[in-house]
């Protein structure tokens, strides 16, 4: 699979894109206000993950991912809304 990452979001999540490109083996094009400007390919050799890193690495990839894009603090605050209405409607039950 090949996604399109703006250079913005590339730099700060490098080490992410990394292990996508090697792990899931997917290929990423890091473009600049839409334009694209380079591309990041796996090796061939992919006979280097064991069966418990690929299981944990399914486990981290199905957990929520959240915006880069917006602040820190929004960001914060919107998790916080959504954990406070979850406790709250388990109290609720």
């Amino acid at each position: 699979m090949t996604k399109t990452v703006d250079a913005t979001i590339a730099r700060r999540q490098l080490g992410t894109l990394l292990d996508e490109v090697y792990h899931k083996g997917d290929s990423i094009i890091i473009s600049r206000k839409g334009k694209p400007l380079a591309k990041i390919v796996p090796v061939e050799n992919k006979n280097t993950i064991t069966p418990l890193q690929k299981k944990l690495l399914l486990e981290l990839y199905g957990l929520p991912v959240y915006e880069i894009e917006k602040e820190p603090v929004t960001l914060l605050r919107e998790i916080r809304r959504k954990k406070a209405k979850r406790a709250k409607n388990k109290n609720a039950k």
